[in-house]
């Protein structure tokens, strides 16, 4: 028998995965990290909820939905947002949530160890990695990416470690509406092997079930009570499904469904996925079943999905891959470590940690050098906000109401100083289907558009210069253009 060392300070495959997956993605897709504009006004939502001392519970950004309820469901998410946006920035923001999304995907690489061994394990990761990287952004949704890793580790597990779930439930609900996602995983983990125990036995196997399952069945219980712990209550579990009505699904980018053209390392990942469960000898258990059903109708519903529903599957395609494996002669099962080496389970996660307050550190204003490093490797694109036409706006303020692009309210809020009131922006939810639905209406330059500029008292717009609705005001008659440059356009209604 092979005799092993003592414990090095090398870290396992999972920590060196960590280790360069988190400095890869701020110098290499740092460029991307801030292009939407629901960051910004989640960051000053933060800024004004610490700065008045109270949370947000009426809208406070907009003229057109001021002092509708507001369900701020990522509150605490916010404030954090706030607090990494004082200490280091947009920049420090971006590195923070470079480090929990490589965080979460270390847990899961420890998920798929399961499972599968090493090298199976990291072609699962890379597979799910991939299908993240759209919607890897700095939002709060990032936290869902990191708590639903958390949630299935421990679901892998078992035993009392589920005792930590409630806890991790009460959490999650106050940073993200995901997690809904957490306690559907628990509920999968307890029907997989309820219908595997009816079939087994021909008949509903309640009793059987009771028994062998009442503990996770308690603290599934647990984690549905806990989630109320919030300042909106068990209001939350039924809000999630207000975003997703048609009249928001069907106007809003990121929850269309994937268009399978566009996505087609998503198509032949569901081919994929199809084929190992046609191939014999590959078995999987309801629970894996129940995994594919629920969340690939989630992607195939909202492309948004995407990215949790290929993390969410990772034991499933680690089981099957392991499975395939072993039908080929010449491969013997993998082992961990290399030779007499036992590798360090922490010592990768203590670096990446090391990494990320050091990153921080430079990017405070105590060293201008690594803040002007930071802004070059993670700058916010002017493609996607109207950054010039902002800093016209702060010179040169307009009175009156502003209609404004959906995608650019948030960055607006944020941005404008002094700060000005905007027509929309991605707190869909909150506008609710008459205020978006009148949105649309004056973009898409129905008959109703004049009309409607008139009812919102709209004094000037600011829109994207190589638009429809901007080329039909100017022929109107009623609006003067002041501003222009290569990204918008502002508009003001003549006076009469």
């Amino acid at each position: 028998m092979t005799r092993r060392t003592a414990v090095t300070f090398l870290p396992d495959l999972p920590g060196l995965f960590l280790c360069i997956i988190f400095p890869a993605l701020v110098f290499f897709d740092g460029g991307k990290v801030l292009v939407d504009g629901d960051t910004f006004w989640h960051v000053k939502a933060g800024l004004t909820m610490l700065e008045k001392g109270t949370l947000l519970t009426r809208d406070i950004f907009s003229h057109t939905a001021y002092g509708t309820s507001w369900t701020a469901h990522e509150w605490l998410a916010e404030i954090v947002m706030a607090l990494v946006h004082r200490l280091a920035g947009l920049q420090g923001l971006a590195i923070f949530y470079f480090f929990i999304a490589a965080l979460s995907f270390w847990i899961l690489f420890k998920v798929a160890l399961r499972f599968s061994g090493e090298w199976i394990s990291l072609l699962c990761l890379l597979v799910a990695f991939s299908f993240s990287k759209s919607h890897l952004l700095a939002r709060p949704h990032l936290f869902s990416w990191l708590f639903g890793a958390i949630t299935l580790y421990i679901l892998v597990l078992g035993g009392r470690k589920l005792f930590f779930l409630p806890l991790i439930t009460a959490l999650w609900a106050n940073f993200h509406g995901g997690f809904i996602l957490g306690l559907a995983l628990q509920g999968i983990y307890l029907a997989g092997p309820l219908i595997e125990g009816s079939i087994a036995s021909k008949t509903l196997a309640w009793r059987s079930f009771w028994r062998e399952h009442k503990f996770p069945l308690l603290i599934m219980l647990a984690s549905i009570l806990a989630s109320g712990i919030n300042p909106f209550g068990y209001h939350l579990l039924i809000f999630p499904f207000l975003v997703t009505q048609k009249i928001f699904s069907t106007g809003i980018g990121e929850w269309l469904p994937p268009n399978m053209q566009d996505e087609h390392l998503f198509r032949f990942f569901l081919l994929g996925i199809l084929l190992l469960l046609s191939l014999p000898g590959i078995q999987t258990s309801w629970t894996n079943r129940l995994l594919l059903l629920v969340f690939f109708n989630a992607a195939l519903s909202h492309q948004r999905n995407i990215s949790i529903a290929s993390m969410v599957l990772i034991p499933f395609l680690a089981q099957a891959l392991t499975s395939l494996k072993q039908h080929f002669r010449g491969f013997s099962r993998e082992k961990s470590g290399a030779g007499n080496l036992r590798l360090s389970g922490a010592s990768g996660l203590v670096t990446a940690a090391i990494l990320f307050v050091t990153f921080m550190a430079a990017n405070t204003s105590a060293y201008p050098s690594g803040q002007k490093v930071f802004q070059a490797v993670i700058p916010v694109p002017e493609k996607n906000h109207p950054i010039e036409a902002v800093a016209f706006l702060n010179a040169n303020p307009i009175p009156g109401k502003m209609f404004n692009k959906y995608g650019w309210g948030g960055y607006l809020i944020y941005a404008l100083d002094p700060a000005q009131k905007v027509f929309i922006d991605g707190r869909a939810d909150m506008y609710g289907e008459i205020i978006f639905g009148d949105y649309r209406k004056i973009v898409g330059i129905e008959e109703e558009n004049g009309e409607l500029l008139r009812n919102y008292e709209i004094g000037w717009v600011l829109f994207p210069h190589d638009t429809p609705l901007v080329r039909y005001l100017a022929v109107t008659g009623h609006w003067r253009e002041i501003y222009r440059d290569d990204k918008a356009t502002i508009l003001i209604r003549k006076s009469k």
